[in-house]
This record gives structure tokens, sequence and C-alpha cells, in this order.
């Protein structure tokens, strides 16, 4: 018996995904330790006055260039969380969640898709460098507040300059990603949820300084297509008894 859960799922696929379409990669980040670390220059060696007070060189700090999507733009990505394990989650342990990222737009798009950005880093830790980094966010949306719930996330990055770090989906074309993901944050009490996907799609450029660094975020603005509320997937969150262990 086909339930109506089902087939909304049938109707989703055949609507976003076109005959032609097919995976051109799997990510299984559960097999893999990430490597993330950047690395600067060393900062030099603090003024001190003659009172005895010392200052040091080192700082950090990033800037986030915004803006919105454009209906007209041919670009578009469909993230799906397809399956979560498992279901009945303490938000203290990672679970495991599989994401599909489809090319849901009328062109071409390149994605990142290493899961190492310690890898594109130049050799010199002095020089800057950017690249393309995409976040992919299981949400779970607590009932009955739709806004409210929680959220983890994985990461793959990618540069032109390194090879096979990215991939160029066709419209049709899929990547997807298995991933451990843990909770940032969750609710205090136990509660039932569904989880859906999000994404983002950003080019960082990291400027190493002497003793510290900063970070340039450019966010871009594919059209993004989501599951439909009907097809999210129901889960239960077990938060720990101790509030001080909980977050919100």
């Amino acid at each position: 018996m086909i339930t109506s859960r089902m087939l909304a799922l049938l109707l989703l696929a055949a609507a976003c995904t076109p005959l032609n379409g097919q995976e051109v990669r799997y990510i299984d980040l559960t097999v893999v330790q990430q490597r993330t670390e950047l690395r600067y220059p060393p900062a030099p060696p603090p003024k001190c006055e003659p009172d005895g007070s010392c200052v040091s060189g080192g700082f950090g700090s990033s800037s986030i260039g915004d803006g919105a999507p454009d209906t007209r733009d041919p670009h578009g990505l469909g993230i799906y969380v397809l399956w979560v394990n498992p279901t009945d989650i303490d938000p203290r342990e990672p679970f495991e969640a599989e994401f599909r990222v489809l090319n849901t737009g009328r062109v071409p798009m390149d994605l990142p898709v290493s899961p190492h950005l310690s890898d594109l880093q130049p050799d010199d830790p002095s020089l800057s460098f950017s690249y393309f980094s995409l976040t992919l966010l299981a949400h779970i949306s607590v009932e009955p507040y739709a806004e409210a719930g929680a959220f983890g996330l994985v990461q793959l990055y990618g540069s032109p300059d390194h090879e096979g770090t990215m991939i160029r989906l066709q419209p049709g074309e899929w990547i997807r990603v298995k991933a451990n993901v843990k909770l940032s944050f969750w609710p205090l009490q136990p509660s039932a949820g569904r989880v859906y996907g999000a994404l983002w799609l950003r080019k960082n450029t990291f400027h190493p300084h002497p003793g510290g660094s900063s970070i340039e975020i450019q966010n871009l603005y594919p059209n993004i297509t989501q599951m439909s509320r009907e097809t999210w997937l129901p889960v239960y969150l077990h938060p720990p008894a101790d509030p001080a262990e909980g977050k919100q």
C-alpha cells in the first residue's frame, strides 16, 4: 500500500530529477578524519613597557559579504536528508545522516567535494588563499514550534587550483554525502521533531597574519529546492536529564 508520504517522495523525485539524471559522487565522511586546521606565521615577541605591561600582536577576525537569491538565476541546488540513524537521538552523541545535493538549475554548477581544508593551503603559511565551502545542515524542527529545534552540520571544501577537490554537476546530477552529525543546539525537554536539509555555499579567502588570521566570506545564492514538509524525516530528541548539560 502506498502511503501519502511515499507518494509525495515519488512525486518529488519525478519533478526534480530529469530522466538523464545520475549520481556522480558518493562521499563517506564517517570513515574520514577531516583535516581543517589552517596555519599562520608565529606572533612577534610582545612589546613590553617599562611599567611591565605587555601587548601581544596575535588576532583573528572574519567578515561576511551577504546578499539574496535571485529567482531569475539559472543556478539551483536541491538539498535533501535521505535518512538518519538512529532516529531516537541523544543530542550529546553524533548520529549518521545521508544528504543528497542535486543540481536543480538549468546550467552546470561546480561544487567543493574535498573533506580536507588543510590540503588547500599553500606551503608558505604567510600567503593568503581562496577556497569554496559547502556546508550541509541537518535541521530538526521541534513540534509544534517549526522555528525552534536543533541543527548539526558538516562541511566540504575545494579550489579550482587543486585537482579533484571540485566537481561539476550537470542539471539533474547529484552527489550523496554520508556523515556523522553532532548537534550544536537542542531543546531542554524531550521533543518529537522532523529533520530537513539546508545548505550554505560560500567563497572564502583566508588571510594569515603574524599570530593570527582573518577570513573574508562571500555567501553564494543559487536557488535552493527543499523537500516538502510532508517528507521531512521524523525523529525524537532525548536531551540530558541535567539542564546544565543542554543547550538552547
